[in-house]
């Protein structure tokens, strides 16, 4: 049986269709994550805004013309928040939601129909182990691992804790003997979560014992997204030691106003944020800062707005999403009066400008540096690939091959990253 995969959303949803693959590849089913014909769909869904929930939808519409006989199994956040909106379509068989990914090869096989959805575990599901996993993921530059799901914070513009459900934490010992499985043919692992900041907390363990179990990797060890409040000198200590730990920090900021903060129920403040990125600083003077932004949160003045521009100039970020605010029905937020449409446009132009201002002004600071860049793909007649910091790095390709780990010196800013100059091919342990 033909069995494509296709992905919407965050690097979690990535993780556990993959995982899902390795176990049909292991049944002996032919899987792909191309979009093209096939005798059964497995979509991964998204909901964390309006947006992202509309295109899962649309996703059905295109699968049904490339197979119109083919059966779609529908999973993940969009259809754990409202099945019916998926099950109506043509073609749906099984609408599963964020737990219970694992039964889906089952589902398959039984062509079983209907709704699975089912509230979120309140334990942290293991996928199956086995040491095909290192297939199952393919021969790539990169590797994810999810560490933990679910969510406590209860933002009040979010519905992820009521789709994902409470904290739960992986056991350390199955993230460490994947994470050493994956290193043997990857370059880089990505530890990823809903909130990766509070894997341990529901196991009498935190994020030191986590790195501190993964620093003797041979490969690069990247953290996602993760918030402010687990950065202490006790943590900095741990990752200073690390030699593989990539210096590239995304703090989930969503505004730099305080007002808007506590509205967002955002247990921090902007001084307080400010206090952490200074610690980041002192310990990785050439790091990475990024960050994400809520534009046109319910009620946000033009003041508000005007703190926030002038926080993140005086932050300095790398590097920042931006996302218009998105009306999620059920959450606190939504009860709250919207900006109006107009005024969110003009902001995410203003913000737009700061951010291309303050990324600029990062690469050229680069200039002259020398870094160790994992060369990913081709483009335009350059290799392009990352250097620990995350910076974007274009590198003639002559003698050189994708998955190459080289040092380079950084030139000129160049598209979304920097011309790169080789220095030499960093030699494998």
């Amino acid at each position: 049986m033909k069995i494509s995969f296709l992905t919407l959303g965050c690097k979690v949803n990535q993780y556990e269709a993959d995982e899902i693959a390795r176990a049909l590849r292991k049944r002996g089913h032919e899987v792909t994550t191309n979009l093209e014909p096939a005798d059964v769909f497995v979509l991964s869904t998204c909901a964390v805004t309006n947006e992202a929930e509309r295109k899962s939808r649309q996703m059905i519409a295109k699968l049904n013309k490339i197979s119109p006989n083919a059966k779609i199994i529908v999973c993940g956040c969009a259809s754990q928040n409202d099945a019916s909106k998926f099950l109506d379509k043509p073609n749906v068989i099984v609408a599963i939601g964020t737990a219970g990914k694992n039964w889906i090869p089952d589902l398959i096989e039984a062509e079983a129909k209907g709704n699975y959805v089912v509230d979120p575990a309140c334990e942290y599901e293991e996928f199956e182990d086995s040491d095909e996993h290192i297939e199952s993921v393919g021969k790539r530059t990169r590797a994810y691992v999810k560490v933990q799901d679910g969510c406590n914070n209860f933002c009040s513009y979010c519905l992820i804790p009521y789709i994902r459900g409470r904290s739960r934490s992986r056991d350390l010992e199955s993230i460490v003997v994947e994470v050493y499985r994956l290193a043997k043919t990857h370059h880089e692992i990505v530890l990823t979560g809903i909130n990766l900041s509070d894997w341990g907390k529901d196991i009498d363990m935190g994020l030191c014992d986590l790195l501190s179990s993964l620093s003797t990797i041979n490969a690069r060890i990247r953290l996602s997204s993760f918030e402010m409040n687990v950065i202490t000198p006790e943590l900095i200590k741990v990752m200073t030691s690390m030699p593989n730990l990539c210096d590239h920090f995304h703090l989930s900021m969503q505004s730099a106003c305080d007002r808007t903060l506590k509205a967002m129920n955002r247990k921090y403040t902007v001084a307080e944020f400010k206090e952490k990125v200074k610690l980041l600083r002192q310990a990785y003077p050439r790091c990475a800062i990024t960050t994400d932004i809520i534009v046109g949160f319910p009620e946000e003045t033009d003041e508000d707005f005007a703190t926030t521009l002038s926080n993140i100039a005086d932050i300095g970020f790398a590097d920042i999403h931006i996302f218009p605010y998105s009306r999620r029905a059920g959450t606190v937020a939504s009860g709250m009066k919207d900006v109006d449409g107009e005024t969110v446009k003009r902001r995410v132009a203003q913000l737009t400008k700061l951010r291309d201002t303050l990324k600029r002004t990062f690469l050229e600071h680069e200039h002259g540096m020398i870094y160790e860049v994992l060369l990913e793909q081709e483009k335009d007649g350059y290799l392009v690939g990352h250097a620990k910091n995350y910076t974007k790095v274009y590198v003639p390709k002559e003698g050189l091959t994708p998955n190459t780990i080289i040092m380079a010196r950084m030139s000129t800013p160049y598209l979304d990253g920097v011309l790169g100059e080789f220095v030499k091919v960093c030699e494998e342990e």
